[in-house]
């Protein structure tokens, strides 16, 4: 199976330690319930060369099977959503069935 992999871009002298743990409590919580999903924290601090790599406009930045899709925190909600959606769309994908989303737009 395909798998989701997210990563999150910090700035250890920008980001909050609070927004860091509970961005990774969220990831954390979701790996137990789904273990195809990846997911990886790095500091752009320590290595200046991922800002660049992945033009970066502001941390943290949540990039979702190589996509930007939240600056800031998110929402737990939202995060989880996002993930969720990727997940049975992949599901999907393997099993060729098509999601109800993309259903509706090949009507």
């Amino acid at each position: 199976m395909n798998s989701v992999r997210v990563e999150v871009l910090i700035a250890s002298c920008c980001t909050p330690l609070d927004v860091q743990k509970r961005i990774v409590s969220i990831l954390q919580e979701m790996k137990g319930r789904a273990p195809d999903l990846e997911w990886n924290v790095m500091d752009i601090t320590e290595d200046p060369e991922l800002a660049v790599k992945y033009k970066a406009p502001m941390t943290p930045a949540i990039y979702i099977d190589g996509k930007l899709e939240f600056m800031g925190y998110p929402k737990r909600s939202m995060l989880e959503s996002k993930i969720q959606e990727l997940r049975q769309s992949k599901i999907g994908q393997q099993s060729g069935v098509i999601p109800s989303g993309q259903r509706e737009a090949l009507s």
